[in-house]
């Protein structure tokens, strides 16, 4: 749970301490205790919208690496691209019907407790969890029902970055409405707007207009990694042992046209790499006495990319175990060179 979930869970148990202090004025301090009963509750049906999105994604073999609460930054983290569009919808809408469920239920608990503390607190997150719900279902990135309006697109138009640029479009839209709001409420409602009402809706908008935002910017990026391509970005490399000097080493690349060293064990299986960095570390006139050896870095096995991957491959290696150089290697297991993670960002800023 993130520190930020705090500021939430103190406004919503001074509001729903102030409504049980008006209705029933002889609870004295208990209200509190059932202030701090409902946040719990509500905090608990914000678990259960995050846990389903977690149980359909992991259902379709999906990975979850965690579940945050926080004050507009409740998510599940689920890692990769859904891998088609039903499978986006399911995951998307399946959070807010279980938020909308949570709040029937805790409706007919209250239509059952049918009056004092009991009634009012189900009540309160029965329309709690019922705006959760409808809010998620908005047809807008980051919210949920921003998901399912991509999976929509994407199934219409064949095409997962189209609906990932429409759904963000449409999220900026939300977020100009939602500033717009307290205006809108005092014109069509002759409700006088408090700072609360703006404040309000500064921080929504900012939230939607800031997920929307980001949204967009990736799709945009994906759109450019099916051109990035391993064999394509990487530099030739030159195979020592790891008893070459230095100077030796640089003479070598220099001869071969090689951008990279790779040092080789005695039965010629690569080992380590030696950065750029760490040949222009070593001051000219101690390369003579240095080994590569002594300046490379072993080749975790996460550091080790093929030749034949391509945009969303190179990123998730990238994500996963960063380094600022990997091994490259042939379908044969053969090294065909070293890619540096500058070369990568590089690519994508010339596209």
């Amino acid at each position: 749970m993130r520190v930020t979930w705090l500021p939430v869970a103190v406004l919503l148990a001074i509001g729903f301490s102030t409504i049980i202090g008006q209705q029933f004025p002889d609870l004295g301090g208990w209200r509190y205790v059932a202030s701090f009963a409902f946040v719990v509750a509500f905090t608990v049906s914000i678990l259960i919208h995050e846990l389903a999105h977690a149980l359909v994604a992991m259902r379709f073999k999906i990975p979850v690496t965690e579940i945050n609460l926080g004050f507009f930054a409740a998510g599940t983290h689920i890692e990769g691209e859904r891998k088609t569009p039903f499978e986006e919808f399911a995951v998307s809408v399946v959070g807010p019907l279980a938020s909308l469920l949570v709040g029937a239920v805790a409706y007919l608990g209250s239509r059952a407790a049918d009056e004092g503390v009991a009634y009012v607190a189900l009540f309160e997150l029965a329309i709690a969890n019922l705006i959760v719900g409808i809010t998620n279902l908005l047809p807008g990135l980051p919210l949920d029902g921003g998901w399912v309006l991509r999976a929509f697109v994407w199934k219409l138009t064949g095409n997962m970055h189209t609906g990932t640029v429409a759904a963000a479009w449409a999220g900026r839209l939300i977020a100009i409405a939602v500033l717009a709001a307290p205006v809108v409420l005092e014109e069509v409602f002759n409700r006088q707007p408090t700072i609360i009402d703006f404040v309000i809706a500064l921080a929504v908008g900012f939230f939607l207009w800031m997920g929307s935002t980001a949204s967009l910017m990736q799709a945009r990026l994906r759109r450019r990694l099916p051109a990035l391509q391993v064999r394509n970005l990487a530099r030739r490399a030159i195979a020592v042992h790891a008893g070459t000097p230095v100077s030796e080493a640089v003479r070598l690349a220099g001869e071969q046209r090689a951008g990279a060293v790779v040092v080789i064990d005695g039965e010629g299986k690569p080992h380590a790499l030696v950065s750029e960095s760490a040949v222009n570390a070593v001051a000219p006139n101690q390369r003579p006495w240095t080994t590569v050896g002594e300046v490379a870095t072993r080749i975790g096995s996460g550091h080790i990319i093929g030749v034949n991957d391509t945009g969303e491959e190179i990123l998730a290696t990238l994500r996963k175990n960063p380094a600022s150089e990997y091994l490259v290697l042939d379908p044969e297991g053969k090294v065909y060179g070293v890619l540096t993670s500058a070369d990568v960002e590089q690519a994508f800023r010339n596209r």
